[in-house]
């Protein structure tokens, strides 16, 4: 019998896929009612809904940052129901130049992600206009 995929190895799934995403790769990952939220601030900021809402997300990531990176630092899970990793975002927008950390939080329900959350250290850095508050 073979072993179903942990969280952590179906949200490694699609690292590796990304840009090459489908509908039915992330179907099997995601579940139709799985709510991505983002910063309310953010060009893409909401909620995006299911697979192809997930899709759509990172086409508007795409298209608001040049140079966008992810660089994964580090991973808890508890192998059953919730997956969190910290990673480092840098690229370029039309507030420049930005480079911070991010926290992401994917709860698992029966085996695909039910809703993911994605925390931002300063989603001020990315919007013209805001600079930010020196000390």
């Amino acid at each position: 019998m073979t072993k179903a995929p942990t969280p952590l190895e179906k949200v490694q799934k699609i690292q590796a896929m990304y840009p090459n995403l489908t509908v039915e790769a992330m179907s099997e990952v995601l579940w139709d009612d799985c709510i991505t939220h983002e910063a309310a601030t953010l060009p893409y900021g909401g909620e995006w809904r299911g697979p192809q809402g997930f899709l759509d997300l990172m086409d508007a990531i795409a298209a608001a940052w040049k140079n966008f990176k992810v660089d994964q630092r580090v991973v808890l899970t508890n192998d059953k129901d919730l997956v969190a990793f910290r990673a480092q975002i840098s690229g370029d927008g039309p507030a420049g130049h930005f480079d911070m950390p991010v926290l992401e939080l994917w709860t698992f329900r029966d085996g695909k992600a039910s809703e993911v959350m994605v925390c931002y250290f300063d989603t001020g850095v990315l919007i013209p206009g805001v600079k930010p508050k020196s000390k």
